[in-house]
């Protein structure tokens, strides 16, 4: 089964390689596959940093996440609560 939610790029400097990052490790840490796509289509896996990077997602886009595996649910938790701080830059 798939989850997905839509989540806000809040921080000022959109989907760069410091959020990029902290994704791709947060993703790390669960059973689950994780998938980004933007609002234009574009796909990209969170367990690669550069995908992530071509998402070119600016500050108020959005970006529908979806998760399967055997711990979908806190995967995607853990990455709104991620998408939801801002990534820690404010």
């Amino acid at each position: 089964m798939t989850l997905h939610a839509s989540v806000e790029v809040r921080n000022k400097l959109g989907m760069h390689a410091r959020p990029a990052i902290m994704l791709f490790e947060l993703v790390q840490k669960f059973d689950a596959q994780v998938l980004l796509r933007n609002e234009a289509g574009v796909e990209a896996e969170a367990n690669s940093i550069i995908a992530m990077l071509m998402l070119e997602s600016a500050q108020g886009g959005n970006i529908e996440v979806l998760v399967e595996g055997p711990e979908a649910e806190p995967a995607l938790e853990a990455v709104i609560a991620l998408f939801a701080s801002g990534f820690d830059e404010e």
